[in-house]
């Protein structure tokens, strides 16, 4: 990484953000914003590219994840454009997300909905921290007796050593798949379920992201901490679909089994 190049470059781009947010104000739609930087950009002569695709790469292969940059400068700048009135912290976690797997050193993360465009320009450096080293998984995997639910630890704890914390729950789920499908472990994705209140089946019906062998049910978090809503959620599913038991797998922490809940009804 060559700092001054760097620091000249996002620079540049500040500025252009600028100029486009002294024109146009606060609270139109990104794509506004998105358009008016790239045409800015470009009458600056710095090279960009609008919606870039970015494979998720695990293990040596391209995930198809449907990522995609709002802004590439440079070939080696990402941008996130927002227009919202509050910044929540998935939105540091969306551009981290795009950094590591991108490889990028440095991303900015723009909010063009405030008054002073300084005050929602974050520039985020691509820092990966290392997964600490975790438990053994034995306590888990004495609890079912074909050893199901250390297998999907043992997988889950593999994904979380590639990336460490930090990354979108979306990420993390994806590869958790592809971890499943190199270890011959069978999954299903998007399972549906029916749903019944008061006695009777609703048309309407659930939605479970992961379900593993056709017997555990797995949601995948990242989040600072796992909330008591988390539990009730998952225990509303194994209710619905008759699953005797489900897992909480909470990417975001210096250890996958810090952050995993094993949850029962």
């Amino acid at each position: 990484m060559n700092i001054d190049s760097d620091n000249h470059l996002t620079g540049q781009v500040i500025g252009c953000a600028i100029a486009v947010h002294r024109e146009l104000g606060p609270g139109l739609d990104e794509l506004a914003y998105e358009e008016a930087l790239s045409a800015r950009l470009t009458r600056a002569g710095l090279c960009n590219v609008r919606q870039h695709p970015l494979p998720l790469i695990y293990k040596q292969r391209s995930l198809d994840c449907g990522y995609r940059l709002d802004l590439l400068v440079d070939g080696r700048l990402p941008l996130e454009l927002k227009s919202v009135e509050r910044m929540l912290p998935i939105f540091e976690a969306q551009l981290l997300t795009y950094q590591r797997i991108g490889g990028f050193p440095l991303g900015l993360l723009v909010n063009f909905d405030v008054a002073v465009l300084k005050d929602g320009v974050q520039r985020m450096a691509n820092t990966a921290p290392k997964a600490a080293r975790t438990a053994s998984v034995s306590a888990f995997a004495r609890q079912d007796s074909d050893g199901l639910s250390g297998d999907i630890l043992e997988s889950a704890i593999e994904v979380h050593r590639h990336f460490g914390p930090g990354l979108l729950r979306s990420a993390y789920e994806i590869c958790l798949c592809q971890e499943f499908r190199l270890r011959g472990i069978a999954f299903e994705q998007n399972k549906l379920f029916s749903i019944t209140a008061e006695g009777t089946v609703l048309q309407t019906r659930g939605e479970l992201p992961l379900l593993v062998r056709g017997a555990v049910p797995v949601m995948c978090l990242s989040v600072g901490e796992t909330t008591p809503v988390h539990t009730a959620r998952l225990l509303g599913i194994l209710r619905q679909g008759g699953w005797p038991h489900g897992f909480l797998l909470n990417f975001n922490g210096p250890t996958l089994l810090s952050g995993a809940r094993r949850v029962m009804l």
